[in-house]
């Protein structure tokens, strides 16, 4: 979201001429019904200048929300966009009149890599994506299929330990952050494509590490669609279309390999579905890679980020770590390693901290873009059709309205509480809310909790000499999600030794 001011310069000079044809033209006809508030623009530009500070764009449009009400427009570039920071107004957009707000706008990036918008973060709400979020919550992503990859989490989690324990010896600082990653890749990997080669599971990561550079905010074409040429002058479109074609020619050959030995794989089950063509629309070979990115992009760095942030702020709260280290043994102990994940429902105060966290960090804080499909009211407000609407969960989550100090990291408030993941209540909606609502939140929260209870049961952690918990640094960058500009280094001694394999 974030435009340098040189880019901002260059956009206006180009403008130009744009701008003095705009200005001619007689004024549309304004609308008699009350505009939602919101801070002063500049020509061609709109409100971006707000946006050109050193915070996260959650932050300024927190800030902006405070001065101009919780329902504010923007003016993105040509793009009228509606910010949502209160729990009224999100139950107003996401639930009462979720049909409306249930389409995605058309990004650059998301046209490129999600093969026109067939995937099922942002195909338009139709009867097309209705039949890719059945085929989801049905085959892809139910409590059954999380419950059959349990021996891939066991072997992966088990694996980041191994890993932590040879990196740490000798008291060095290990790069959680890194081998966080790691370990989400190769557990989403595994559960997508099964028993392909591990050479070509490092192939598809090396060209998701290429593809996801591009998912960081809006591009110029996003926000000023009568500038996309800049794109291809620029040769940003001619860098995403070779990663494109990198990650492309990846999945043909991983698709070729699911065909010769059919598995319990995610590629294995829709190839059969594909086979099959049994469904209201039908899914080729092209809606398969849609779909399968989007399980892998959304299972891979926002669990990563979330468990360092996790790690983050029970270092910096060692009563908490304590705590929860000491439920996550009293219940492990004296256990055989693969039956952990079958106490997971024992460890509740470890399940808080997770919650926490969200709360305190989510993890795509300003949710996914809706788009408005139908002029309607909104707080009283008129909002017109095509306008884009984000919600400001990070906001909300930390705002004094709803939560008693509200910066302050308390486990102890989800204690008895009827705040879940689902939705229901809209100052807390780390996986969204709705028709669009994330539909991994199952499949992504038992890799994370099962990454967490291990990383608490298995390691002692400790700061790097010289630091005390006040110094972690919980700067944030924000890109395709939230996560630690720095990231997060600890001490690793071993409670439990988990022998390397050989």
């Amino acid at each position: 979201m974030e435009l340098s001011a040189a880019t901002l310069t260059f956009i206006s000079i180009i403008s130009l001429p744009i701008l003095v044809t705009l200005l001619r033209r007689k004024p549309a006809p304004s609308s008699k019904k009350k505009q939602p508030p919101g801070p002063w623009n500049l020509p061609v530009i709109g409100s971006l200048h707000h946006l050109l500070k050193s915070l996260p764009p959650q932050v300024i449009l927190g800030d902006l929300a405070k001065k101009y009400g919780p329902v504010m427009f923007l003016r993105m570039g040509q793009i009228d966009t509606l910010v949502i920071s209160s729990a009224a107004a999100t139950q107003e957009v996401l639930r009462d009149k979720d049909i409306i707000f249930a389409s995605r706008p058309t990004l650059v990036a998301s046209e490129i890599f999600c093969y026109g918008n067939t995937d099922i973060g942002f195909s338009p709400y139709g009867p097309y994506w209705r039949t890719l979020r059945k085929l989801c919550t049905v085959e892809l992503l139910s409590a059954k299929v999380v419950r059959q990859i349990a021996p891939i989490r066991d072997n992966e989690t088990l694996s980041l330990i191994r890993k932590i324990q040879v990196a740490g010896q000798g008291g060095k600082p290990v790069n959680l952050a890194r081998l966080l990653l790691s370990c989400s890749n190769t557990i989403t990997a595994k559960a997508a494509f099964g028993h392909v080669s591990e050479e070509l599971r490092e192939q598809f990561l090396s060209a998701m590490e290429e593809a996801m550079k591009f998912s960081g905010g809006f591009t110029i074409g996003d926000l000023f669609p009568f500038l996309r040429f800049v794109g291809i002058i620029t040769g940003q479109r001619r860098r995403m279309f070779r990663a494109h074609r990198q990650l492309d020619s990846v999945f043909d050959k991983i698709i070729a390999q699911s065909e010769a030995k059919r598995d319990d794989s995610l590629v294995s089950v829709l190839l059969r579905v594909r086979d099959k063509g049994e469904l209201d629309f039908p899914l080729g070979t092209t809606n398969v890679k849609a779909i399968i990115l989007d399980m892998f992009t959304g299972g891979t760095e926002t669990t990563s980020s979330a468990a360092e942030w996790i790690m983050s702020e029970l270092m910096r709260n060692p009563e908490v770590m304590a705590k929860a280290q000491a439920e996550v043994r009293r219940v492990f102990d004296n256990l055989n390693p693969q039956d952990h994940e079958g106490k997971m429902e024992e460890l509740h105060y470890t399940k808080m901290v997770i919650k926490e966290s969200f709360r305190l960090n989510p993890v795509v804080p300003l949710l996914v873009p809706h788009l408005c499909r139908e002029t309607c009211d909104v707080a009283g407000y008129e909002v017109k059709e095509g306008t884009r609407v984000m919600v400001n969960a990070w906001a909300m989550a930390r705002s004094p309205e709803y939560w008693h100090d509200a910066e302050k990291f308390k486990p102890e408030r989800f204690e008895d509480s009827t705040l879940d993941y689902k939705g229901t209540r809209f100052e807390y909606l780390p996986f969204g809310t709705g028709r669009r609502r994330c539909p991994g939140d199952t499949f992504g929260l038992a890799v994370l909790e099962f990454i967490i209870a291990r990383l608490l049961y298995y390691i002692d952690w400790s700061l790097p000499s010289g630091m005390r918990p006040e110094d972690i640094s919980m700067d944030m960058f924000v890109g395709a999600t939230s996560r630690r500009k720095d990231q997060l280094h600890l001490v690793a001694s071993p409670y439990k030794v988990v022998a390397l394999q050989n």
